[in-house]
């Protein structure tokens, strides 16, 4: 016997000439599994387990869910119950994304690491996350134990878990910390209190890459007020420094204020059609008007957010299906972090040229220098070029089976499935 499963085709996921993947492509990636396993779930849904097929159709459903449960292990769970395994793997793949970047912030953090006892700055990150208190969790036993998050944590999966499930607890508090305004609360027309949960993870995650920038940013900073009084390198340094001018800050303000400032007419649009103070809802024309206008915005450094995400913002049917407003203002936070983390790395990277062309005897004399080189070098090697590691290697490294998963689920099928694609 026969059966006909009607399943979405899963796209391929390939990477780039340059080793760079794109975003849109791995959610559309991770969303089309998701379809496909709910298709499945569906189609096992009445089938006789006296019939070998259907038999054969439940046992390649568990099969897959096994597959999938490898995306599961390396990103963190929702916290709410989402309404489709499409929807959860959507974050899953939204959080990945993060988690490459991440990668490679860490590898530069481990390095500077090594010189904030020469500097005499203390190690940021060794402190409690300041939004979220201590809390009550429970280990493998279901033993109670308290809980108090550091922003060290964040550098883990394990430690990125326990701070998830710790921020449930007083979510407000974390929303007011990061300033989180009209994020699936109904403001914009969708209410769904397990989306905006998942929606602040995001922005903590965003925040998380913003610390470490900072302190690549607080370590350039050190260097230059440390040995601006040395001879031939110190004065250059610290004018290079203090000089610079972060070309993200300013239109990452704007990107704010323009949100901000359509969130609020979106809300009001829809505040008076409830009233009765108007007929039509213009809420959806002016969503539309916020993502033109978002996706035209430069990333400097990158490219247009449209770019980046692979839109055209000229495209009549940009409200496409793909993607939504809150997907877009992610992205955009997290194009920025990763923009800036070049800028500031490029100032690094500056200091160690400065310094690669000093005199020996300024090593000699100053052994401050000798030590800021050596280090700031392995750093300088890493940012230009010389790291062996693309997107799509950091992403093998995480997550091996990454580009056969659709293959690997689509071979589960029995021989017994006719199988028809559908969207």
């Amino acid at each position: 016997m026969t059966i006909t499963l009607e399943i979405p085709k899963i796209r391929k996921l390939d990477c780039g000439s340059d080793g760079k993947i794109s975003k849109k492509d791995l959610d559309a990636y991770f969303s089309s599994i998701g379809r496909t396993m709910g298709r499945l779930s569906v189609s096992a849904n009445g089938l006789s387990l006296d019939d070998k097929c259907g038999t054969a159709i439940i046992a390649a459903v568990v099969a897959i869910d096994e597959i999938v449960k490898i995306i599961e292990a390396i990103t963190t769970d929702p916290l709410g119950q989402l309404k489709s395994k499409e929807l959860e793997l959507k974050y899953r793949a939204r959080e990945l994304g993060k988690d490459i970047e991440e990668f490679f912030k860490k590898k530069i953090v481990d390095i500077l690491l090594d010189l904030i006892s020469i500097l005499g700055i203390p190690n940021p990150f060794e402190i409690p996350i300041p939004f979220i208190g201590t809390v009550v969790l429970f280990d493998i036993d279901g033993s109670p134990y308290e809980y108090t998050p550091k922003i060290i944590d964040l550098f883990t999966k394990s430690g990125q878990r326990k701070v998830k499930l710790a921020i449930k607890d007083d979510i407000e508090k974390v929303k007011k910390f990061l300033g989180i305004e009209s994020t699936y609360n109904g403001d914009l027309g969708i209410k769904s209190p397990d989306l905006e949960t998942e929606e602040v993870w995001h922005k903590i995650k965003n925040w998380f890459s913003q610390l470490i920038n900072d302190f690549i940013g607080s370590i350039a900073d050190a260097i230059a007020n440390a040995i601006k009084s040395i001879p031939i390198i110190g004065k250059p340094i610290y004018t290079l420094v203090t000089a610079a001018i972060d070309p993200t800050i300013t239109v990452e303000e704007a990107f704010d204020i323009l949100v901000a400032e359509y969130k609020a007419k979106i809300k009001q649009a829809k505040e008076d059609v409830l009233s009765g103070k108007a007929i039509k809802d213009l809420g959806e024309e002016l969503m539309q008007e916020a993502i033109d206008k978002i996706l035209g915005i430069q990333i400097p450094l990158l490219g247009t957010v449209g770019d980046l995400l692979g839109i055209d913002p000229n495209t009549t049917d940009i409200r496409m299906k793909a993607m939504t407003f809150h997907d877009i203002e992610d992205a955009f936070k997290e194009f920025i972090q990763k923009a800036r983390r070049f800028f500031r790395g490029g100032i690094i990277v500056k200091i160690n040229e400065i310094l690669a062309k000093a005199p020996g005897y300024i090593l000699s004399q100053f052994p401050i220098v000798g030590k800021i080189f050596k280090i700031l070098k392995q750093v300088a090697d890493f940012l230009s070029g010389k790291n062996p590691l693309t997107e799509c290697d950091v992403l093998n490294i995480i997550l091996p089976p990454i580009f056969n998963m659709g293959i690997l689920i689509e071979a589960a099928l029995p021989s017994c499935v006719d199988v028809v694609y559908v969207e």
